[in-house]
């Protein structure tokens, strides 16, 4: 096994020991049972609380999807047109939006914390909507904006995957899974028009690289019901005919949630067999801790720091020493996308360091980095690495022999490597997503990274 297997094995160990940590922080499913709030147990599905949160004195209309942002869980209402604060503790605390002018909702379904905003899913123009688009918000409750989204028919749920990346499914004859980044480009489909109706929830199974997708429609030869798409080419992996679902969630025992107007069922993915946990009709599930959450004191350290090349984030000197580092500020914040100590520091690259304790996060410590040459390191003055940003071809130019290049993402997973043997070599990463990586180059015995931005 090389060096790169054995750091890759640990960085993925890493991220996936500390995504579990995280997951228990969310310690209910909720599913809205309109008039009522339903609490699940994330293990099994089991009823923990029948009437968490009583709607009836908002008179709802469709209750359609729950989200934890920050302290708060909002509520969409399709039908009203308007999202519902409340509290932790389920106590109603003001609405965003309505049937009033001005409101700027219309026609709302799904909703994602996205980048540190809350991104929904509308499709009306009553109220002074945008119509056909993502609506997005600050966790206050302001109005930033919308992306309006593609074709006549509308989006109905939003999730986002981390690395700039989020999933929206689609209804109607342009039913699909589509590709967005966090300022609203489309970069492709994950599922494209044509293969089923009408996708409500999703959710991503990373144990699988696929999605989960609700169907509540039949279209041709495709039926209703729950689906399973590989995230890598769009494929149906796996369906199960559990009637027209709404809503989807993936239990910790790797049973699968649905719901529909029969009710929510857990559904044994590997024999096919599902169970009923209630019969009362339902709408999308949502995830939320019940746990008070107090943010650990910020890391502390110099927020300017001096390295050679090679050093990691292992090297960066903060205290306390047990941090967890974030390649952007916004997914320190939210936790998302947690970097491998082992990540190769990049020169004149600022990297966040948050505290995390029991489940609760710090706010971040900047850190900018600055790397120095040694008399054996590379001459950074006769490399060259352009175009940057690249679209299909990147060209890497040297003083020495290149021996290989590699790229990897900000996780630190390996991309694409490219042997050579000459003092220019051109990669074509004209199939990559549209993100930055880092470009290790190995010459002569010695090795540097930068980083590099693939343009869709």
């Amino acid at each position: 096994m090389n060096a790169i297997s054995t750091y890759l094995q640990v960085s993925f160990f890493t991220i996936f020991v500390l995504c579990v940590s995280l997951l228990k922080a969310q310690d209910r499913i909720a599913v809205l049972q309109d008039p009522v709030v339903v609490l699940l147990d994330p293990n099994d599905g089991s009823i923990l609380d029948p009437s968490f949160i009583d709607l009836t004195p908002l008179d709802p209309g469709t209750p359609k999807a729950l989200l934890q942002v920050v302290d708060e869980i909002w509520i969409t209402d399709q039908i009203r047109d308007r999202i519902d604060r409340f509290d932790i503790a389920g106590n109603y605390l003001s609405t965003i939006g309505g049937q009033v002018a001005g409101g700027g909702l219309d026609n709302v379904r799904g909703m994602e914390l996205v980048n540190g905003e809350v991104w929904v899913t509308n499709a009306g123009t009553n109220n002074g909507a945008p119509g056909n688009a993502i609506v997005r918000f600050d966790l206050d409750g302001n109005n930033l904006g919308f992306f309006a989204t593609t074709g006549n028919d509308s989006t109905f749920d939003i999730i986002d995957v981390g690395s700039g990346e989020v999933y929206i499914s689609y209804i109607g004859s342009e039913s699909k899974i589509e590709r967005r980044d966090y300022t609203g480009n489309v970069l492709g489909n994950i599922l494209n028009q044509g293969i089923v109706n009408f996708i409500q929830q999703i959710e991503v199974n990373t144990t699988n690289n696929s999605v989960y997708a609700a169907v509540f429609s039949v279209t041709g030869p495709n039926s209703s019901g729950l689906y399973e798409f590989s995230i890598t080419d769009g494929s149906i992996l796996n369906y199960w005919n559990e009637g027209n679902l709404r809503g989807v969630a993936i239990l910790q025992n790797d049973n699968v949630l649905v719901s529909n107007a029969a009710g929510v069922r857990s559904l044994n993915p590997n024999t096919g067999t599902s169970t009923v946990i209630n019969s009362a009709s339902s709408q999308y599930f949502g995830r939320i801790s019940l746990t008070p959450c107090t943010p650990p004191p910020t890391p502390t350290g110099n927020a300017s720091q001096t390295f050679n090349d090679g050093a990691t984030l292992a090297d960066i000197v903060v205290s306390p020493a047990n941090v967890t580092w974030f390649a952007t500020e916004a997914d320190a914040m939210t936790g998302a996308n947690p970097l491998p100590l082992s990540t190769v520091l990049v020169d004149a690259t600022t990297y966040y360091a948050v505290s995390i304790v029991d489940n609760c996060l710090s706010d971040p410590l900047a850190v900018t980095v600055n790397i120095v040459l040694g008399a054996s390191d590379f001459d950074q003055h006769t490399l060259r690495v352009y175009p940057n940003p690249a679209k299909n071809i990147l060209t890497v130019q040297y003083s020495g022999i290149i021996q290989r290049v590699l790229v990897m993402n900000l996780l630190g997973q390996q991309i694409l490597e490219q042997s050579a043997h000459s003092e220019s070599i051109t990669l074509d990463v004209s199939t990559l997503k549209a993100a930055v990586y880092l470009l290790t180059i190995e010459a002569e015995d010695k090795q540097h990274t930068l980083r590099f931005i693939k343009m869709e």
